[in-house]
């Protein structure tokens, strides 16, 4: 990215094309640490699902976020106070729902098999969670979202179809995987029940996504602060030639073209964007804009899955907590320090990688929700199975399993590249 103009001016507008590539390496990114990044249960003997669990989600759900969120924004208490009830209460309805979804993907794997319950819950939560949000618009930079029919829209729809075949591939592929090493699951219980609550899951496995989408703007604008000698973005809603990157003078202003200076620094970006639409107001009383404010925070990035995650992070640690309890085996923590250390940084992994999803989102714009999903999943598949092979799960598998596996992640790569491409359609 280029420097920021001095004086506090607008930059010009640039660089599409490797605005796009940065998100969507960056939703890849995080992705492919989400689908690789619970390698340190493999090296665990005393701690089980519950133990792992727990820690994991306590760190990454709780503990870090709300660390480098109180570390990293100023003012946080009083951020918070400002945001709109609303979007709190949607992102957490989300939130719930994918905590929901992780307990029902347990419950599936006994039901109907791994191999089964992981191509469904994949093959709904990359459909229903990259076009959902281009039907109902999301917020912030989201409600600008291109539409289905939009040539765009088409190509977004055209990798989530290359995606399913992919994803298709791969359950075949474990599925023989399976069978060569004679581990194929005897589903228990009832198979139709199963599959309901397998579908379900794979709806509600979108929370993740969706409660960025829908409740990040609010979140991060408050928590976020405009501070002299850095970048900010703006976006005027009704006027492009105003919208872009301006450089915040020492001073705490910029300038913008026909406006004139505008005093920003030590406001939150919500504050900024109120004040740069008063004085918008005032030299052109003719026009209605809007005006959205962006400073790349990135604790503010975490601070809105911090808020927006809380309700799953409650399923998922009392989960575990249940478990913990049922099975009386609380003690267990104190065995190994080793397995502790590694709960944590299961952890770890998951806060680093859904916050580089939501920032690879913003980065890759108003379709960033659709296409940013995605990618994500796509690349998070691909570092599943990439941690399935360096761990040993393939080991002895040869012939068409392994063949069908490395042409799934090929497809899947392919359907993030038609993504990514459909977002420069929406930014032409």
């Amino acid at each position: 990215m280029t420097e920021p103009a001095a004086g506090g001016t607008r930059e010009t507008d640039r660089m599409i094309d490797t605005t796009t590539l940065l998100g969507a390496a960056t939703a890849g990114l995080g992705g492919f640490i989400m689908g690789s990044g619970a390698w340190p249960f493999k090296l665990m003997k005393k701690y089980q699902f519950e133990h792992w669990w727990f820690i994991g989600m306590l760190v990454g759900l709780i503990i870090m976020p709300w660390a480098i969120t109180f570390l990293g924004c100023p003012n946080v208490i009083e951020g918070l106070k400002a945001v709109p009830l609303r979007g709190l209460i949607i992102g957490n309805i989300f939130a719930f729902g994918w905590g929901i979804a992780n307990v029902l993907c347990g419950l599936c794997f006994v039901r109907i098999g791994v191999a089964l319950t992981g191509a469904i819950l994949a093959g709904l939560g990359v459909s229903v969670g990259a076009i959902v949000p281009m039907v109902f618009k999301g917020s912030g930079q989201f409600e600008d979202a291109a539409g289905l029919g939009s040539q765009a829209g088409l190509t977004v729809l055209a990798g989530v179809g290359v995606m399913l075949i992919g994803v298709i591939i791969a359950s075949f592929a474990g599925f023989g995987r399976d069978r060569e090493l004679k581990k194929l699951e005897q589903p228990s219980g009832g198979f139709l029940g199963g599959l309901i609550m397998t579908v379900i899951a794979g709806v509600l496995s979108t929370g993740t996504a969706f409660t960025f989408v829908y409740s990040q703007e609010s979140i991060i604008a408050n928590l976020s602060m405009v501070n002299a000698g850095s970048a900010i973005s703006v976006a005027v809603k009704g006027t492009k030639g105003l919208s872009g990157q301006y450089g915040v003078a020492q001073d705490g202003s910029i300038t913008m073209d026909g406006v004139g200076v505008i005093q920003v620094g030590g406001l939150t970006a919500q504050l900024a964007a109120r004040r740069i639409e008063s004085e918008l107001a005032e030299k052109r009383p003719s026009d209605t804009l809007k005006v959205k404010v962006g400073t790349g925070s990135i604790p503010a990035t975490f601070g809105a899955f911090a808020v927006g995650l809380f309700a799953g992070a409650i399923v998922n640690i009392a989960y575990a907590a249940y478990l913990l309890t049922r099975n009386k085996s609380w003690n267990v923590f104190a065995q190994s320090g080793k397995e502790f250390i590694l709960a944590i940084i299961i952890g770890v992994n998951f806060s680093v990688a859904v916050t580089l999803m939501g920032k690879g989102m913003l980065l890759l714009g108003a379709l960033g929700g659709s296409i940013g999903w995605g990618i994500q999943q796509a690349m998070q598949m691909t570092g599943s199975q990439g941690l399935g092979f360096v761990s040993g799960e393939w080991r002895g598998v040869h012939g068409k399993p392994r063949i069908q596996m490395y042409l799934a992640i090929a497809i899947l790569i392919g359907a993030a590249v038609i993504m990514a491409y459909g977002n420069t359609l929406a930014k032409s």
